[in-house]
């Protein structure tokens, strides 16, 4: 099942027999982030009919409205990235109502070959079927969110009072949602500000962005029972 210039990730036939029989969405992608493997329930999550549709392919290669709305293919190929080039697992919160009806968990984790060397990455997918999150937030929400948190320059507690206001919402709009006055919403904002060495909101966002904080969902603002991350 490997196609094109796809490499030194080898899969047994036990192996592809086992994943195949996942209903859960299953795949494995090379170091250049192209599909050695997809199960018949990954094919199904891309809209398409067979696993030719995607194997070899990067995934903003493949002809899927997933992977065509907003960049989100150069998106994945840059989560890839970091689970390769630092051998740690990174979970998503995957929320894309134009092409997929429910919101669903992506874990990718790093995958070795026998001599315990990092080839590529396996990533499956969980629909998240108990969920709760305050609104959509005007729609500004990314649909690709990070579960882990980006690094250890921001707390907990920073990214819960900050994480509507990177997607657009007031001061006032944010204290609502987490039952806070809008001066203590401010007045924590003035503190971030000074944290990042920034005066303005427009910088303290590009601070944030640049180190994928809009991204980062905490923990509080979503429940569930079968999230793994």
């Amino acid at each position: 099942m490997i196609g094109n210039k796809v490499s030194e990730v080898k899969l047994s036939n036990s192996m592809i027999s086992l994943l195949d029989q996942f209903t859960d969405p299953y795949g494995i992608k090379d170091l250049d982030s192209r599909y050695v493997y997809v199960n018949m329930a990954a094919v199904s999550l891309f809209g398409l009919k067979s696993p030719s549709d995607v194997i070899g392919k990067l995934d903003i290669e493949i002809k899927s409205r997933l992977t065509e709305i907003d960049d989100l293919g150069l998106e994945f190929v840059r989560q890839d990235r970091k689970v390769t080039d630092h051998e740690s697992k990174l979970a998503t919160l995957e929320i894309h109502p134009l092409a997929v009806d429910y919101p669903y968990i992506v874990n990718k984790i790093p995958y070795y070959n026998d001599d315990n060397e990092c080839v590529g990455l396996c990533l499956y997918s969980k629909n998240l079927e108990v969920y709760s999150l305050n609104d959509f937030v005007k729609g500004h929400m990314p649909g690709s969110l990070l579960l882990n948190k980006p690094d250890y320059f921001f707390t907990e507690r920073n990214c819960e009072i900050m994480f509507f206001r990177l997607q657009g919402l007031t001061n006032k709009e944010t204290a609502e949602r987490i039952n806070l006055s809008p001066r203590t919403v401010e007045s924590y904002m003035q503190m971030l500000y000074e944290k990042v060495g920034v005066n303005h909101f427009d910088d303290f966002k590009n601070f944030c962005i640049s180190r994928d904080y809009h991204r980062y969902l905490p923990k509080r603002f979503i429940h569930t029972d079968h999230l793994e991350f």
